[in-house]
């Protein structure tokens, strides 16, 4: 496959080239065949008339194309993966003309743009893996499910009227550096894992009030404010691997009234930082006692999940046995950091830690 040009971020949001970009990129021509894509076929089923049988995928990846316009030949055709290839937008957009598409796979080729002239039954895209700036432009009506990951992406800017649709979201491996911007307020899954996340902004949050997951594992959040009573919904949310030091950050979790399972680990509360090429022995690591989950029961008592186990009667009792105890310890902790703040102010507090 051809050298691809990679963007990466410098300070304050400028983007350098470490490579020589696409439009310097010398791409070989090269142009899928009615024999090749003929061979591409699978997946026979009845076609949209419902009335005949037809072949309704075609998977051409791996072959450093950059014409796929053949694949119009073959109109009954529902889904199409042309993944790792050396596709550019332009030569993605001769899909859009097929009248019956419904899922389009197009990872890890060279488009620079997700906007796509509108393809009115697309309901599942996938661009991962590619050299994405922006999600400006996307209008896709039908569009259910859509894949962004691994691009080049530091703001989601994506249009309620554009993706009235839009249940999935995933925009793993970029650049954002908060949880802001606009997405979709009928997002039912969001996926934003691996990016430069440090913050959480009510004004984007508060919205999706369909909301059920939130995956944020890999990021650099420390404080959990931004979250609102509107996410009611909201009943998985994953804060694995970021930065958050104190337990007392979690009574803002408060507001969420379904929220059932909580993932935490491999932040510093956990206790699970390891100095830097030390390596703890496997058994060790299995027999080690989780010691997040009574002081995050302590605020969210209704959890019904903390990492990887449910939690126990046990547990629960071990709560009110110890609470009173246990919270005044946790809000203890730094307290000249709160100013004003008491062990019975457990749901309105100023924040500065």
């Amino acid at each position: 496959m051809a050298m691809r040009g990679l963007l990466t971020p410098r300070l304050k949001g400028e983007f350098e080239c470490i490579e020589s970009s696409f439009e310097e990129d010398h791409v070989k021509e090269s142009r899928l065949s009615f024999e090749e894509a003929s061979r591409c076929l699978g997946t026979l089923g009845k076609d949209e008339t419902g009335m005949r049988y037809a072949y309704l995928m075609i998977t051409a990846i791996g072959r450093d194309l950059t014409d796929i316009s053949v694949i119009l030949s073959f109109k009954h055709v529902l889904f199409v993966d042309v993944s790792d290839n050396c596709l550019s937008l332009e030569g993605l957009q001769v899909l859009t003309n097929m009248p019956f598409l419904i899922m389009l796979k197009a990872e890890h080729n060279r488009i620079t743009s997700a906007a796509l002239k509108t393809i009115n039954c697309l309901q599942v895209l996938r661009l991962n893996k590619n050299n994405i700036l922006d999600t400006i432009g996307i209008n896709q009506p039908a569009l259910n499910h859509l894949e962004l990951s691994y691009n080049q992406i530091y703001m989601a800017q994506l249009d309620d009227d554009d993706l009235s649709q839009l249940k999935h979201l995933e925009l793993r491996g970029n650049f954002l550096p908060n949880l802001g911007g606009n997405i979709p307020c009928n997002v039912e899954v969001l996926y934003l894992a691996e990016n430069r996340i440090n913050k959480i902004l009510s004004p984007t949050l508060s919205k999706l009030t369909h909301l059920r997951i939130l995956h944020l594992r890999d990021n650099s959040i420390r404080k959990l404010d931004g979250f609102t009573s509107s996410l009611v919904n909201l009943k998985y949310l994953n804060l694995r691997k970021n930065k958050i030091v104190k337990f007392r950050q979690f009574r803002k979790l408060q507001c969420l009234p379904v929220l059932e399972t909580l993932i935490v680990s491999e932040n510093p509360i956990a206790g699970e930082e390891t100095a830097k090429g030390e390596e703890e022995p496997a058994e060790e690591e299995e027999e080690k006692e989780d010691i997040t989950r009574i002081p995050i029961l302590v605020f969210l008592p209704n959890l019904k999940r903390i990492n990887k186990a449910f939690v126990t009667a046990e547990e629960r009792d071990e709560v009110a046995e110890v609470f009173e105890e246990k919270l005044e310890e946790i809000m203890a902790e730094d307290s000249s950091e709160d100013e004003g703040m008491t062990t019975t102010d457990v749901t309105e507090y100023t924040d500065t830690d």
